[in-house]
């Protein structure tokens, strides 16, 4: 994929629909793309030099269902441990369930996941002053074959 190509999946109508997403290579913590995203609230695609993090940002006030999401641009090297040097790093591998010091050699993507769980997507993206975008479940058309 090249630069232009990568830089066209952040505008929104091109990640507004379970589809698309699944079509570009995004995944989540769930093997069904549209559970990350609805339930737990983020999914990624990973590039050469960037992950894209899609996010929830506002849920139905009568379930726990992400209902607007916005996106986020991280360089893969990202230290971390420098950026969030705030944050209690036993505390999340606690959180998450991982033995001490696993943090250390989990991946990126990993990392980033476990943050979001422990602190929530505000305080690892940032705050999202809009509305944010919806995403479109749709059913792919299947075929048939008797």
């Amino acid at each position: 994929m090249d630069a232009q190509e990568w830089k066209a999946l952040v505008e929104t109508k091109n990640i507004d629909t379970i589809e698309k997403l699944e079509d570009a290579g995004f995944s989540g913590s769930d093997a069904d793309l549209a559970t990350s995203l609805f339930e737990y609230g983020l999914a990624w695609l990973v590039g050469e030099e960037e992950t894209i993090f899609v996010y929830g940002i506002s849920a139905s006030a009568e379930e726990t269902r992400f209902e607007r999401f916005d996106r986020c641009t991280m360089e893969n090297d990202l230290d971390v441990f420098d950026e969030y040097d705030w944050v209690d790093f036993g505390s999340v591998c606690s959180f998450v369930g991982w033995p001490p010091g696993t943090f250390r050699n989990a991946s990126f993507v990993e990392k980033i996941y476990a943050l979001v769980s422990y602190q929530g997507h505000e305080e690892i993206f940032g705050s999202s002053h809009w509305e944010g975008f919806k995403i479109k479940e749709t059913l792919r058309k299947m075929k048939f074959i008797f």
